[in-house]
C-alpha cells in the first residue's frame, strides 16, 4: 500500500463516513424542523409549509380575500403555496450543499482510479482535504 498504513487508512475512511453521516442527520433534521411562511402582497393571506413543502397552515388576514372571484382566490391560494415551496426549497438546497461539495471529486477519483489501492488512498485524500476545510479545524502543511 502506499503512504498510508491500512489501519490508518481504515480510521481515515471510518471517520469521514462518520462526518458524513452526521451532516446528513443533521440536514435532515433541519428537513423536519422548518418552516416557512410566504404571504401575499396586499396581506390577505399567509401559507405556511414544511420542509418538504408540505402545506402546514394557510391563515386569511383581514376580509380583503372575500372581495376576490372565485378564481381569483384559488390563483392566490396556488402561487402563494407554490412561493412558499420554493423558498423552502431553497433552504433545503443552501443546507445540503456543504454535503455535496466534494461529491465530483470523489466521482472523478474513482473513475480514474486503476486499482484498489489506488482509489483508497485516492478516497483518503479527498476526505483529508474535505476535514481540513470544515470549521474549527486547522491545516497542517
Amino acid at each position: 500500500m502506499g503512504a498510508l498504513g491500512d489501519e490508518e487508512l481504515l480510521a481515515e475512511m471510518r471517520s469521514a463516513l462518520e462526518q458524513v453521516q452526521a451532516e446528513s442527520d443533521r440536514v435532515a433534521r433541519q428537513v423536519r424542523e422548518t418552516k416557512t411562511t410566504v404571504q401575499d402582497k396586499e396581506r390577505r393571506l399567509s401559507v405556511t409549509v414544511g420542509g418538504q413543502g408540505e402545506l402546514l397552515q394557510l391563515t386569511f388576514h383581514g376580509d380583503g380575500y372575500r372581495r376576490l372571484a372565485p378564481a381569483e382566490l384559488a390563483n392566490l391560494i396556488v402561487t402563494s403555496v407554490e412561493k412558499a415551496r420554493d423558498d423552502a426549497l431553497r433552504k433545503l438546497m443552501a443546507g445540503t450543499a456543504a454535503l455535496a461539495d466534494d461529491l465530483p471529486r470523489l466521482h472523478d477519483t474513482a473513475r480514474q482510479a486503476t486499482s484498489i489501492d489506488e482509489l483508497i488512498e485516492g478516497i483518503a485524500g479527498v476526505v483529508g482535504a474535505a476535514g481540513d476545510r470544515r470549521p474549527g479545524r486547522r491545516r497542517t502543511a
